[in-house]
């Protein structure tokens, strides 16, 4: 980010100024990631108080997330109600509960507490149905990882501010603020900075003008549609993307390598050989050249004779006039 230095000093002032302001809060406590995956995809644009009561109606219609799973999206939009973007919510936890138990068979997170920040980062890169914020809710407050996940109204405020820079995408902003902090202080700047942001912003949030935040739209093509309800498609589809990768990788090696130099078709010349004992006559090659010159051109070297066509060769020839008329004697 540009003027890195500037906004990380602005950064640490803000801290400073919502400390003054709201002194001394509760940390969250850090939970079960399946919930804060829900959560996160609920409260892109709502209140957390209202999205947990949203997530209690859809605990009630069934007895664990695996049974939430198969769930319909248009049930679950019934269940929310009128909360803000239902619709779309209900597409994007559902798409992500079945991406989980595709790959897991289990609908559950636990397995990114033994995987690398950097694993666990890739690993929720390619869960459909999640965008920047809910990943870094994940992170934050179901993994206890350094993290600062930013909603509308808290990416509204920051930009608005000026404390980063606003022409930076969501998910730099939301890396940048995860280098200026440790984990104490990451979960205390969440709860501050969500605070006094929806109460300057929930307004601008509620009318729309808020930058939306949006999960990637899912893959409706028939392919895709295919790979997903075939059985283990998921895991030969990732290979075929590797060996494919490998593939590209191994052409553009062959192109950037130089093209070896062909070999020479023509034969090398044979050294002459001789008979020991013998010396080559120094008059030899002269005479060789005289004898060369000398000699008579070959006969496929002269041009062939016609040969008579055999109507020519059996008609006789015609006499001329004066062989067979007697000359005329003149009259006296």
């Amino acid at each position: 980010m540009r003027g890195a230095t500037q906004f990380a000093r602005r950064v640490k002032q803000l801290l400073r100024t919502l400390r003054t302001k709201y002194g001394k809060v509760q940390r969250p406590a850090v939970g079960d990631p399946v919930t804060q995956l829900i959560l996160g995809v609920l409260t892109r644009d709502a209140l957390e108080a209202r999205a947990r009561e949203a997530l209690e109606r859809l605990r009630e219609m069934v007895v664990d997330y695996n049974e939430l799973r198969v769930v319909s999206p248009l049930e679950l939009c019934d269940a929310l109600g009128d909360f803000p973007d239902a619709r779309r919510k209900s597409e994007d936890i559902s798409r992500a509960l079945n991406r989980i138990f595709a790959v897991e068979h289990i609908v559950s997170l636990d397995g990114l507490s033994e995987m690398s920040q950097r694993d666990g980062r890739a690993y929720l890169d390619r869960i459909d149905g999640l965008e920047p914020y809910s990943k870094a809710r994940i992170r934050l407050l179901g993994l206890g990882q350094i993290a600062v996940p930013l909603d509308e109204a808290m990416l509204a405020f920051v930009r608005r501010e000026r404390v980063v820079d606003p022409a930076a995408s969501h998910e730099e902003i939301q890396a940048f603020l995860e280098r200026q902090f440790d984990l104490a202080e990451a979960l205390e700047f969440f709860v501050l900075l969500r605070k006094h942001a929806w109460h300057e912003m929930s307004s601008t949030v509620r009318k729309g003008k808020a930058e939306k935040i949006l999960s990637v739209p899912p893959d409706r093509t028939s392919r895709n549609m295919l790979q997903l309800i075939t059985p283990g498609s998921l895991k030969q589809a990732q290979a075929a993307a590797d060996a494919s990768s490998e593939r590209a990788a191994a052409r553009s090696s062959a192109r950037s390598r130089p093209a070896a130099a062909k070999p020479d078709s023509k034969p090398a010349p044979k050294p002459e050989t001789r008979p020991a004992g013998k010396r080559p006559s120094r008059a030899a090659p002269a005479a060789q050249s005289a004898a060369a010159t000398a000699s008579p051109p070959s006969p496929a070297a002269a041009p062939a004779a016609k040969t008579p066509t055999k109507r020519t060769a059996q008609r006789p020839k015609r006499p001329t006039r004066s062989a067979a008329r007697p000359p005329r004697s003149r009259a006296r």
